[in-house]
């Protein structure tokens, strides 16, 4: 048997998949998430970990672009997926059957070799749809994918590994500040903390293709140390749909948030077992149905004390945000559940992004990651163009 079909099988057999959520298209990338689930597929942390690029929604043309970066970074054998706001589930595992198929096929997969090959190249040239190789006759792109074949797009926004950002040693005076680094970063500069210290500031953004982030968020941090000295947030391509209403879509929004929530936090089964019901009451089961399994996890979690020990070492202030937070959602879960009118619904409705920066100012980068999934940050309504920056305010310089 041929060695390189042998090994395309084997490793096709579990894929790993990067879920690149559009804003407004919460039902695909739901059920995109539980049909990779179902498949005992893994989803992918980045770019270099990814076998499978599938987009949720309709992509605007800042969202686009990111897909097209992120795109590029994606080494072969690689396959792009694009489902469109209103693919059907049915639709959604149809294509997927195909994945390991397509994957573990010798010739496209020397196809996507050449392709991932040109596509690195850092000469920034617009590729003619009919000259592409990498799209000739490909199943996993269809009429629901706009900008599919958009390779030009900018580096500013792609997913970015932040691990290891933290040395910056030897480099203040011989290198020019804005000399780029491995990934599109710009080099570390210099400023002074709270205490008066001269401390690296490193420039970075966070978002918008990260796991369990909030589609299209891209929150620009300045870092000192480990410590997030000032931050501001926006989403991608403006306004976006409005979220599920009616008492069913609010459950589900809960649902959602608490299990983006559970797994920044690293508890993976709760965090699955969120989702799994999430899907099961989008997809129209009654109360009744779903009222014992609701109200199991609402118990789980409240009286977790692996979960509590995971949150312990975050800030005061960011611990509060979390666990109210997460209070709140539960408790609507719960009423639900049992058929009570749910608590205040204004506390819990998502926070306004203008408002995102203040409250990740003084935090380190992984309590920012978890406060990010707690407060499930909105765009403004009504709100005019551009980010809100907080910088020196809200909680920066925290409390001593």
């Amino acid at each position: 048997m041929d060695l390189t079909r042998a090994l395309l099988r084997f490793a096709a057999r579990t894929p790993h998949v990067l879920i690149v959520p559009v804003p407004g298209a919460d039902g695909p990338r739901g059920e995109v998430e539980h049909a990779v689930a179902v498949r005992r597929w893994r989803e992918a942390t980045g770019p270099a970990d990814t076998d499978v690029l599938v987009v949720a929604g309709h992509a605007g043309p800042e969202m686009r672009a990111v897909v097209a970066d992120v795109w590029r970074r994606v080494p072969a054998p690689r396959l792009r997926i694009d489902f469109g706001t209103r693919t059907s589930p049915a639709d959604i595992g149809r294509r997927l059957d195909q994945v390991p198929g397509l994957l573990a096929d010798p010739h496209r997969a020397r196809v996507e070799a050449v392709s991932a090959a040109t596509d690195a190249h850092p000469v920034r040239e617009r590729v003619p749809e009919h000259h592409h190789p990498a799209h000739a006759d490909h199943p996993d792109h269809g009429a629901d994918a706009p900008g599919a074949r958009d390779h030009a797009g900018p580096e500013r926004y792609a997913a970015h590994d932040t691990a290891g950002h933290g040395d910056h040693d030897a480099h203040h005076d011989h290198h020019h500040p804005d000399m780029p680094l491995p990934g599109g970063l710009g080099m570390a500069e210099v400023a002074e903390d709270r205490d008066g210290l001269a401390l690296d500031v490193l420039r970075l953004p966070l978002g918008p293709v990260l796991p369990d982030w909030p589609a299209g968020l891209v929150v620009d941090v300045v870092m000192q140390g480990d410590v997030i000295s000032s931050a501001e947030a926006r989403f991608l391509d403006g306004p976006h749909a409005a979220p599920d209403a009616g008492e069913s879509g609010a459950v589900v929004r809960e649902l959602d948030v608490v299990a983006r929530l559970l797994a920044v936090a690293g508890w993976a089964g709760p965090a699955a077992r969120a989702r799994f019901l999430r899907n099961r009451t989008r997809a129209g089961a009654s109360r009744r149905e779903t009222a014992d399994d609701l109200l199991a996890l609402v118990r789980r979690v409240r009286r977790s004390r692996v979960l509590h020990l995971m949150l312990r070492d975050l800030g005061r202030d960011q611990r509060a945000d979390v666990a109210d937070s997460l209070r709140r959602r539960l408790s609507r879960i719960e009423a639900h559940a049992l058929g009570r009118p749910a608590p205040p619904s204004d506390a819990s409705d998502g926070l306004p992004v203008r408002e995102l920066g203040s409250r990740l100012a003084g935090a380190e980068l992984a309590a920012a990651r978890l406060l990010v999934a707690a407060l499930d940050p909105r765009p403004d309504e009504g709100a005019s163009a551009g980010p809100g920056r907080v910088e020196g305010g809200g909680r920066w310089p925290p409390p001593r």
